[in-house]
């Protein structure tokens, strides 16, 4: 591990071959691995500096003692949250993942032990912890927005249009296929506080823990001076979408339960990394003074439910990622490794660590380039013992 700084008590197994191939498997909150089994998930591409064309396959498999088991193939991907690849909730040896078949964007539900496949008709960006629900987005509207998070071939007809009332967030049966529209652009941007100016988008969303509501980031496309605005905005599945934090700095997050939501934003003035409560809006600052610090300006963070660790890691320093852990009862953080970052980075083709808890939550898994291509390592969760 020449090019990997770590803590002496964490050990870091590369799971993914050297076959001259990359490896990735994509956002830290997708589902990688099922109970404690050894197959995790992953996406294999032949290239790694570039953003992918329309015409660039993706394969999907798993990596189990090794080995690339392969499952399919895509075409509907990026480097940063892959083809929303996960295993499936209940249903044994069985993959959801987007792809592009027959002229449309579709999720396709996939037994890779039978071959039996079954698609929904819309590509979702993500998927209910119950399995019955998708969210279905715009990725062509997201690939204007920011490449690394939508899909090249898929082109937004709605591209002159502020804030079309045809499209919005799609809600997706997973059991019969069929998608509705359950929020309109048009009468969502004021609801998310931008006007008629605004080109308008959700670029992130998830279900909570319970699969009866989501949240959302509303933005509006860069104005002149490059930044953008972010609405954090939660809704039910009938559409009743309400603004919990108007205009301001949202970005990473996930659900600690049903009702809060773990985030590094903007509230009051202070951006810091909150526990915000959906159902009142009330925050509380964690206080992590590493990721306070200037240099520092996110983290992609991920906790358990009924968990007081939250685990993530910001942007390079001195060509370094950084792998933290914050201790939510005692206040304590901990960096449990900083990984190289040699090989050419933009922002839409970057690798973050996007660690994740995986094997029944016995392990944390992330991305990493630190050797020089893109791979998969492991280290154990029991590093969290502080």
């Amino acid at each position: 591990m020449d090019n990997l700084i770590n803590n002496t008590s964490c050990e870091v197994q590369i799971i993914t071959p050297n076959d001259g191939y990359h490896y990735f498997f994509g956002y830290y909150d997708m589902r990688a691995t099922v109970g404690d089994s050894r197959r995790h998930l992953c996406h294999r591409v032949p290239f790694m500096d570039r953003l992918p064309v329309a015409e660039d396959v993706c394969e999907i498999g798993y990596v189990e003692d090794g080995q690339f088991f392969k499952i399919g193939e895509t075409t509907a991907w990026n480097f940063q949250q892959g083809a929303m690849l996960q295993f499936h909730p209940f249903l044994p040896d069985t993959v959801i993942y987007n792809v592009y078949e027959d002229g449309k964007f579709m999720t396709l539900t996939h037994n890779f032990a039978t071959g039996e496949k079954k698609y929904a008709d819309r590509a979702t960006a993500c998927i209910s912890p119950d399995g019955k629900w998708g969210l279905g987005v715009n990725f062509g509207r997201i690939y204007d927005f920011r490449p690394g998070y939508g899909y090249a071939g898929w082109k937004d007809e709605f591209a002159n249009d502020n804030a079309p009332h045809d499209d919005g967030v799609f809600l997706v049966d997973m059991e019969s296929g069929t998608s509705k529209q359950i929020l309109f652009y048009d009468t969502l941007a004021p609801i998310a506080g931008f006007n008629e100016n605004d080109k308008v988008l959700v670029n992130h969303i998830t279900f909570n823990t319970t699969s009866d509501l989501f949240v959302m980031l509303f933005r509006n496309f860069a104005n002149g001076d490059g930044a953008w605005s972010t609405s954090l905005v939660v809704c039910d599945l009938e559409g009743n979408a309400r603004t919990v934090l108007p205009n301001t700095y949202v970005s990473h997050y996930c659900f600690a339960d049903s009702f809060h939501l773990v985030a590094h934003c903007t509230v009051g003035g202070v951006t810091s990394m909150f526990n915000i409560d959906l159902r009142d809006g009330s925050a509380e600052n964690y206080y992590m003074p590493y990721f306070d610090l200037p240099g520092n300006p996110d983290i992609h963070c991920n906790v358990l439910p009924d968990d007081h660790y939250i685990i993530g890691d910001g942007y390079p320093k001195n060509r370094y990622r950084y792998l933290m852990a914050y201790n939510v009862k005692t206040g304590a953080e901990k960096e449990l490794l900083r990984a190289k970052t040699d090989v050419p980075i933009t922002n839409d083709i970057r690798c973050d660590l996007h660690a994740r808890y995986v094997f029944d939550n016995k392990y944390i898994s992330f991305d990493t380039t630190h050797n020089g291509r893109r791979e998969i390592a492991l280290i154990s969760a029991e590093i969290l013992n502080f």
